[in-house]
């Protein structure tokens, strides 16, 4: 979702319970789907679990992953604060009362690998430009650097920060040990693209009235950096 700015932060949470869960994990498990990692150069030096996540990228009725049930009780406090925070506006509380309350249409855990990089890209699908993208870092330090449109910054442990994910982003880890978030795709239902108002101004976002403006044919002049 494109806002004014790159970070945004929403809070802060205790991620130990994640981490422990994560200690749990072996090598098997960050490898058993690598779909991901197949389909987009950008992620090839990442490994990553679905919790809840769908292939094709749909918008509504998210399909949740058997690995959600280990991960239920640490998720779930992540998950209840990001609906607090857009759900308790003015606009969540007046979308919601037409087209229901939002809620998460993905969530993954991606490790990135010690000296790897997520080259420099903008997400350009339907739903992924619709979503509020959100990670939550729980093993990190200092070498590790997130660009996003030229401002760079190390997300510390445990912040729950949005990125503008419209604007070009990428990663650095330049450490020798492995990078963790848990990433949160956060839909407000009914929620317009800030492109409406000049492609479709009198009409829902779908994939087709967006298409031009979601893959970036017509430039989004929305929010300059």
């Amino acid at each position: 979702m494109n806002f004014q700015g790159s970070f945004n932060k929403i809070g802060t949470l205790d991620v130990s319970h994640f981490k422990h869960l994560l200690d749990q994990l072996s090598q098997e498990h960050w490898l058993e789907d690598t779909q991901r990692q197949r389909r987009y150069e950008v992620h090839r030096q990442t490994q990553s679990i679905g919790i809840v996540y769908d292939y094709d990228f749909r918008h509504a009725n998210p399909t949740i992953q058997p690995s959600f049930r280990l991960f239920e009780p640490a998720l779930m406090p992540a998950v209840k604060m990001i609906a607090a925070y857009f759900d308790d506006t003015d606009e969540g509380v007046s979308l919601a009362q037409e087209y229901g309350p939002g809620y998460c249409i993905r969530a993954n855990l991606v490790s990135l690998n010690p000296g790897g990089r997520i080259e420099p890209h903008q997400d350009k699908n339907f739903s992924l430009t619709h979503s509020h993208r959100i990670h939550i870092p729980l093993v990190t330090n200092p070498l590790v650097k997130f660009d996003v449109g030229g401002e760079i910054r190390y997300l510390m442990e445990g912040e729950v920060i949005e990125i503008n994910n419209r604007r070009t982003h990428s990663v650095v880890n330049e450490s020798n040990s492995s990078r963790i978030h848990l990433i949160i795709d956060w839909v407000i239902a009914g929620q317009q693209c800030c492109c409406a108002a000049k492609t479709h101004p009198n009409g829902p976002c779908n994939p087709e009235a967006c298409l031009q403006t979601d893959r970036l044919n017509i430039p989004c002049s929305c929010y300059e950096i």
